[in-house]
């Protein structure tokens, strides 16, 4: 018997058309469709500007398809599937922690043999696509509970960190939250060895709805009048990979970036500021930036 925390839900949508519409009408062209899709509680154990440890934590879906699987937001993903109303003030927590967190859609598998990332470096979003490539992994001894199912344990690498893992042989894919991938089973749990970032499967949802490629464009949902926002979709520019990493380095990593969040937009016109009881957050392009940052810890070291 699987945990009451997994979702169950007997979705058969009538949704295999090569293109749907967001609330936006922006037009999003389907990659596939799901098989299920995986929620995990994403958390990052970092530090505040003052140097005090602070934790935070975010859902991400994992939409998986044959041979393509997309992590994103589940708060994003929840609105492009239209299962929730207007997006507004009470959508501004999530909204915070994606921006503290800068969490990314992440989309392994498409272009084939490829994985493309979409990046925020406000007022900017990026496309960055790479050749798609696997953790180095191995199987350890023992093995666990996630979610109702039991799993097997692992550990590998990728790009400079170190990972302990747990996967479910159940859930036949090689898919996993974000980029680590490639074992027997669907990743249930897995955290770096310092201890900074861990995912872990919450529930699943079996259904059958597009993959998009889209980051989703759930700012555009708050009040147009009180942010005077208009209704577009924020456009992607081209990056590598190693430029992503640099530049995100040079800005988040840089130590003004805690005390002054837009330190490095000097000159920026399009900057709007949300009320008092939002914590005087602002949006610059559309993108928010946030009040309070906490220290920036990346996913990928080299």
């Amino acid at each position: 018997m699987k945990a009451t925390l997994t979702i169950i839900l007997a979705l058969v949508a009538n949704m295999m058309s090569a293109q749907m519409l967001t609330r936006d009408n922006e037009a999003l062209d389907t990659l596939c469709q799901t098989k299920f899709t995986a929620v995990y509680q994403y958390t990052i154990n970092t530090s505040d500007a003052e140097g005090k440890p602070v934790s935070d934590s975010i859902r991400l879906a994992l939409q998986v398809g044959d041979g393509v699987w997309k992590t994103w937001a589940y708060d994003r993903y929840l609105f492009q599937q239209q299962r929730e109303g207007e997006m507004g003030e009470d959508q501004m927590p999530f909204l915070r922690n994606e921006a503290l967190m800068h969490i990314a859609t992440t989309t392994v598998g498409y272009p084939e043999g490829k994985t493309t990332a979409i990046e925020s470096i406000p007022p900017l979003q990026y496309a960055v696509t790479e050749d798609m490539e696997k953790p180095t992994w191995k199987m350890t001894e023992g093995s666990n509970s996630v979610c109702g199912y039991l799993c097997q344990k692992a550990n590998g690498e990728f790009r400079g960190k170190k990972w302990d893992v747990l996967y479910a042989e159940d859930i036949p894919t090689a898919a996993g939250p974000w980029k680590l991938q490639g074992l027997p089973g669907l990743i249930t749990y897995a955290a770096d060895d310092e201890g900074i970032h861990t995912f872990k499967l919450i529930g699943i949802y079996q259904e059958i709805v597009p993959i998009t490629h889209s980051s989703g464009s759930v700012v555009s949902k708050f009040s147009m009048e009180e942010l005077r926002m208009k209704k577009t979709v924020i456009p992607y520019e081209k990056a590598t990979r190693e430029q992503m990493q640099k530049q995100k380095k040079n800005v988040f990593g840089n130590r003004m970036y805690l005390t002054d969040p837009m330190f490095y937009m000097t000159g920026q016109k399009e900057i709007l500021s949300v009320g008092k009881e939002s914590g005087n957050v602002q949006f610059v392009g559309g993108l928010l930036v946030p009040d309070k940052p906490h220290k920036y810890q990346p996913l990928e070291l080299k």
